[in-house]
């Protein structure tokens, strides 16, 4: 943390406070791509708050948390889904966001290179694979997504390589006609990032993100 040091003044909770927001920004770049089910504890409500939950729980071999956000949507999961989906247009609403390049389409399954601006200390990067699935059976849709740090472009010394985020977004129908969304989210931002900055960081992007989301979604269904 010498660089993020050398250029915040204000102390160890004034450096504390500029770390968290500074992670925020990346977090709510890579929460976007949609967490592969990692074997955990129980999840723990952390908060309950205008129809939205939170929990947490921790997983093994890993000082970052899985974090999982519950709502509900009056959009129906198909139109929610097209949204998540339009990779192309997430310069336009995602803060930070610098570069997004689709290097891959095979239909239900991308690959997905990230630049992320992020104050204070070295910009990230991150390649992500990102997979679609959709069940005829329940109406159920899910966007899962993992780093592959090793594929897309070399690593570059302009940025830090994000080598750790797995995200799923689950669309399923809800009996009014709109949509139960979870969404569940790991990522080490990778540097010398305290885990207690990317845990608490985490938590409020995470929400901040769901909620941006279907912002858009239903800015593309008035």
């Amino acid at each position: 943390m010498g660089a993020l040091e050398a250029q915040t003044s204000g102390g160890p909770r004034a450096r504390a406070l500029a770390s968290a927001s500074m992670i925020r920004c990346l977090l709510a770049v890579l929460a976007l791509a949609g967490v592969a089910h990692a074997d955990g504890g129980d999840w723990e409500r952390i908060a309950d708050r205008d129809g939205v939950v939170i929990e947490r729980r921790g997983v093994e071999g890993s000082s970052v948390r899985e974090v999982r956000v519950t709502t509900r949507a009056s959009l129906p999961p198909a139109a929610i889904m097209a949204t998540l989906w339009k990779h192309e247009e997430y310069v336009e609403f995602v803060p930070y966001l610098k570069r997004l390049d689709v290097l891959r389409d095979d239909g239900d399954v991308r690959l997905i290179y990230e630049q992320i601006h992020v104050p204070l200390v070295k910009d990230r990067d991150v390649t992500l694979r990102i997979r679609r699935t959709f069940s005829a059976e329940t109406g159920v849709y899910e966007v899962a997504s993992v780093a592959v740090p090793d594929e897309g472009p070399p690593e570059s010394s302009a940025y830090v390589r994000v080598r750790t985020s797995v995200g799923r977004w689950r669309l399923a129908p809800a009996a009014d006609g709109g949509t139960a969304v979870v969404y569940t989210v790991r990522t080490d931002a990778g540097g010398l990032l305290p885990a207690w900055i990317v845990n608490t960081a985490q938590k409020d992007v995470s929400v901040q993100l769901v909620r941006a989301m279907l912002e858009r979604a239903r800015h593309d269904n008035p």
